[in-house]
């Protein structure tokens, strides 16, 4: 079972309860608890919000991959250095970086090259993770 379901969105409040609905579905499908749902939401929801306060298109493609154990999402295309900075924890003293954030709800956060100078940020939720 290795599906992947694309899903462009436009990071508003308005979108958050379809991608809410889409990440629901998959993830019920891979038998995650409803605490680890909650931990994909707050991920995704996370990064979607950072990235439209750095001053990213509001535009976004999720990628979300059903595997055996969990969840894989890949967001982007994103090219602020700002919201790098957050992902990789290049931040200030006494700011909380969007990594820290993630990681303490989700088992893998990456940010990897896309084209034309972009990024991606590549993250999962397994099945009895953090």
């Amino acid at each position: 079972m290795a599906d992947t379901i694309r899903l462009e969105v436009t990071a508003t409040p308005a979108a958050l309860p379809v991608v809410r609905m889409v990440l629901g579905g998959v993830a019920t499908r891979v038998d995650l608890s409803l605490d680890e749902i909650d931990d994909l939401y707050v991920a995704v929801e996370e990064l979607l919000c950072a990235a439209t306060d750095a001053g990213e298109d509001p535009r976004y493609e999720l990628l979300i991959g059903v595997v055996p154990d969990g969840v894989t999402v890949n967001a982007g295309p994103f090219r602020s250095p700002g919201l790098r900075a957050r992902l990789t924890g290049g931040v200030s003293a006494g700011e909380l970086d969007l990594q820290t954030v993630m990681r303490g709800v989700v088992e893998l956060v990456e940010v990897c090259a896309a084209p034309d100078d972009c990024y991606c940020v590549v993250f999962a939720k397994r099945r009895g993770g953090v």
